[in-house]
């Protein structure tokens, strides 16, 4: 079974849970969230935006509601159902497509704004993906990805990730070995499994000839989610 097969079959799993246990509260999430994006990237009309990796929707969502035309992509059509279902509910107007983030269905520069939301960790080739993802910005354009470092094996991450572990299983009724029997033998063809730090993307974003590039660390966001590290990066194109 290849590397995308695996990691395919875990989100379509956890698709089921994905939603009741990634925020304490959607709707705080979303306000915190539309606070940090219109922070860093300006967004004083109209955008072309595609959203990598979108998982269950969230970030698109939130851009659709900001009145931007968005495109979420995802390999798990199960994520990509419940994208959908939310986006009736809300009667958002989002195109979501399933496909391979390294490998994008788009012509050159055809996007004002690509993003992601902690998904580089999942790709078997990072720089790829990153020089994938410039290549559909258009020139002008902006590349942003919110990653942090999220595996990491400091005694400290790893009471926090048992902590976490002992909490799925007691309150949220999901077992959280099944992380652990899909990813134990792909971790190694992850080149960032234990996730990045802004140094790690500054140089893919370079390496690829993005200019102008920052990080804004998300304190307060990074605070509400319970997160030891989190940071959004942006590239221009």
């Amino acid at each position: 079974m290849s590397v995308k097969s695996v990691v395919r079959s875990y989100w379509d799993l956890r698709s089921q849970t994905y939603d009741r246990t990634v925020h304490k509260s959607e709707n705080g999430a979303k306000n915190f969230w539309k606070d940090a994006l219109r922070d860093t990237i300006r967004m004083d009309r109209n955008l072309n935006i595609l959203d990598v990796g979108t998982g269950t929707g969230f970030l698109a969502l939130i851009f659709a509601e900001m009145g931007h035309k968005v495109t979420g992509i995802d390999i798990s059509r199960c994520m990509l159902e419940k994208s959908r279902n939310k986006a009736d509910k809300l009667r958002l107007a989002v195109d979501f497509m399933h496909g391979d983030a390294e490998n994008l269905p788009f012509e050159d520069e055809t996007f004002d704004i690509v993003v992601n939301r902690y998904l580089l960790w999942t790709m078997p080739d990072p720089e790829h993906a990153i020089d994938e993802w410039s290549r559909v910005v258009k020139s002008g354009g902006k590349l942003v990805l919110i990653d942090g470092k999220w595996h990491d094996s400091t005694i400290d991450m790893r009471l926090r990730r048992l902590f976490n572990k002992m909490k799925a299983l007691i309150t949220e009724k999901r077992n959280p070995l099944i992380f652990e029997r899909y990813y134990y033998n792909i971790r190694c063809k992850l080149p960032l499994f234990v996730g990045s730090t802004p140094e790690d993307v500054a140089d893919l974003f370079t390496g690829v000839g993005l200019r102008n590039v920052s990080v804004d660390h998300l304190e307060r966001l990074r605070e509400f989610e319970n997160k030891p590290s989190l940071f959004l990066a942006l590239g221009e194109k």
